[in-house]
């Protein structure tokens, strides 16, 4: 009985939340990508040498996908976006999930979680290989590289017009990449700069 009335005030909670706010608006967005990979040993000697500065992947392209924006309540938005972003040998599907607060007419700051899928990673398999020859642990770099990483993004945006906005945000791995024999000692982290335009129909 209890479970039954607490979904009964969950869902008339929801309805009345959503009979509220404004229809979702849908739109596209698309810029400028920069992204970083960081090769961290835990070894003192590798340090010494230079391997974290030897293996440093940073790469500039393009970004593009879709958006919605989901007013919940006035000031506070959930925006979901599936992108496409290339930079050179590296490619990745994004699905950021990211809530907007408007602190003021115009303007959001935004923060939320991102899932990261790789398509393509030679410039990072290159660097493996490299890194594991100096650590005497060769092996299948397809067996050892993650292709999901999971983010946390943050970011701001402006509204220019009600169909058009720009905004930049910064995400960072909270995962590693790499899974290989050398995991003791080697960390595989990626980051990405984006800041480009979204047009809303």
């Amino acid at each position: 009985m209890k479970k039954a009335l607490s979904f009964i005030v969950i869902a008339v909670f929801a309805m009345n939340l959503l009979s509220a706010q404004a229809l979702p608006k849908f739109g596209i967005t698309g810029g400028l990508l920069n992204t970083n990979v960081d090769f961290k040993t835990g070894n003192s000697l590798l340090n010494l040498i230079g391997v974290n500065n030897f293996a440093k992947i940073n790469s500039t392209g393009f970004y593009i996908g879709g958006l919605v924006d989901i007013e919940v309540v006035d000031k506070f938005h959930i925006q979901p976006e599936l992108l496409y972003g290339s930079a050179e040998d590296l490619s990745f599907f994004y699905l950021p999930i990211m809530a907007k607060y408007y602190v003021a007419d115009k303007f959001h700051i935004q923060a939320g979680p991102q899932l990261n899928f790789s398509s393509n990673l030679d410039d990072i398999k290159r660097a493996i290989r490299d890194t594991e020859e100096l650590l005497g642990t060769n092996g299948d770099v397809d067996d050892v590289l993650r292709t999901v990483g999971v983010d946390i993004g943050f970011g701001a945006g402006f509204d220019v017009t009600e169909n058009l906005a720009i905004q930049a945000r910064y995400s960072f791995e909270l995962t590693d990449r790499y899974s290989g024999p050398a995991g003791g000692v080697l960390d595989i982290k990626g980051s990405a700069f984006q800041v480009g335009v979204a047009y809303m129909f």
